[in-house]
């Protein structure tokens, strides 16, 4: 299943930790459900209750409690549907039947497949009312520092990829030593350009980034926005028609970039959203309690109330456990 919130894997680990009194009983709750020739023995209505709610009562609250907010925050529209129906067939391409299938799913505690989506349909809203929090955390002040510093027009760009030939199996001596080979040549790479050696006969020659070396190295016309942070920082220093003098090291390796040409700048207002997004996912890597937060948040906006003495302190401890969990993340 696709990542979203880490909040349902972590609830579910938690709750089998909680305890607490029980106070709150079912009206008629005294009424037996099950009986035996010994009345000791008998199971009145609030015994199974009371088992249910130590045990899955704010499991099944705090869902209800964000499905009753949600879906009244975000009505389903397509786009919502969509993104539900794609987690669904993409799990079903592992089964050959739907029989197998819906085993599986049942496995999981989903008795259908309508369950399945209300699960994936939850998730996906609950991660936009924390894209929405993190997104008014945003100053107009944020916004337009990261304009006027980190957009430019879309870049046309070359590079020179130097991979580390490192394997997971390797000494962390041999994965050193292959990192140090990976950097010479690299610097090597830098030398011949200083020395006036085209990019192009040197991508051919060194790069390791098959899709472009044939290419001269060339990436095509980028938006920067979409590269990572490293990347986009030494392409949007360099000036035209010039080549890192370092080698930039990156996920991939160590890359020479070489700014071919730039586009005019984009309005402010045509890649505001974007900038928002982008934004809020740095805001969110920085501090991953945030999305607790978020969805905290929301909640207050509805003005929700536990009025169950029992199950306020289960949501209580729940909250204060996921924060806990993930500081020693």
């Amino acid at each position: 299943m696709k990542k979203t919130l880490i909040f349902l894997v972590a609830l579910i680990l938690i709750l089998s930790t909680l305890g607490c009194d029980k106070k709150t009983e079912l009206e008629g709750g005294e009424n037996d459900l099950v009986t035996f020739k010994d009345k000791d023995l008998n199971i009145s209505t609030n015994d199974l209750y009371k088992k249910l709610k130590d045990k899955y009562g704010i499991n099944f609250l705090i869902d209800m409690i964000d499905e009753k907010i949600l879906n009244k925050e975000y009505p389903d529209n397509d786009s919502i549907n969509d993104y539900v129906d794609i987690q669904v067939n993409s799990l079903k391409n592992y089964y050959k039947t739907e029989a197998e299938f819906l085993e599986y799913i049942n496995n999981y505690g989903y008795q259908n497949v309508d369950e399945l989506k209300d699960y994936f349909k939850l998730n996906y809203k609950r991660n936009l009312a924390v894209k929405d929090y993190l997104k008014s955390l945003i100053s107009d002040e944020e916004l337009n520092n990261y304009y006027n510093n980190q957009v430019t027009g879309d870049t046309e760009v070359k590079h020179i990829l130097i991979e580390v030939n490192s394997t997971s199996s390797m000494t962390e001596e041999e994965k050193r030593t292959a990192k140090e080979e990976a950097l010479k040549k690299a610097n090597e790479v830098i030398t011949k350009l200083n020395d006036g050696s085209k990019f192009d006969d040197l991508a051919k020659e060194y790069s390791n980034d098959e899709a472009t070396k044939d290419n001269g190295g060339s990436m095509g016309v980028l938006n920067t926005l979409n590269l990572d942070d490293v990347t986009r920082q030494e392409i949007n220093k360099l000036e035209v028609s010039k080549y890192s003098t370092t080698p930039i090291e990156t996920e991939y390796g160590y890359e020479i970039f070489l700014k071919v040409s730039v586009k005019e700048k984009p309005s402010f207002d045509s890649v505001k959203s974007t900038l928002l997004e982008k934004l809020a996912n740095e805001k969110l890597t920085k501090d991953s309690k945030l999305q607790y937060k978020g969805i905290e948040n929301i909640r207050e906006k509805y003005g929700f109330k536990i009025t169950d003495e029992d199950l306020e302190i289960y949501y209580e401890n729940t909250m204060k456990n996921l924060y806990q969990q993930d500081n020693n993340e």
